[in-house]
């Protein structure tokens, strides 16, 4: 069961996505009580490239889109499979591009050109 939610939002692009999950909060941390984060991205797909910015947490990171039959193969969210390694993010790009003031004033079109930008690459 897919768990992840990925919406077009070709107002700002062919291949701009917002993306959205939940996870399980710690039982420890709210007193036994069932109860879930959001967790939410930016995400510019490009043929087999996407580039994803989730404002919470940090980097950009960019995916490669793959087969499952090939090497270094995992499943992915996004795609089916990726095989990008961990080291396929930046968090200087955020900081340069200014990502999260973009994001507080909802400059939606500059984040997908930027994260547009990355995907293309």
């Amino acid at each position: 069961m897919n768990r992840v939610l990925v919406v077009p939002v070709p107002q700002y692009g062919e291949g701009a996505n917002v993306i959205y999950s939940a996870a399980r909060r710690r039982p420890e941390d709210n007193f036994g009580e069932f109860r879930v984060k959001n967790n939410f991205s930016f995400c510019f797909i490009n043929g087999n490239y996407a580039a994803e910015w989730e404002p919470e947490y940090g980097p950009i990171q960019v995916w490669h889109k793959c087969k499952e039959t090939d090497e270094n193969a995992r499943e992915h969210y996004i795609f089916d499979f990726t095989d990008s390694g961990n080291l396929n993010f930046s968090q200087l790009a955020v900081d340069e591009n200014d990502l999260p003031r973009s994001a507080n004033v909802g400059d939606w079109q500059y984040i997908f050109n930027v994260l547009k930008d990355w995907a293309d690459r």
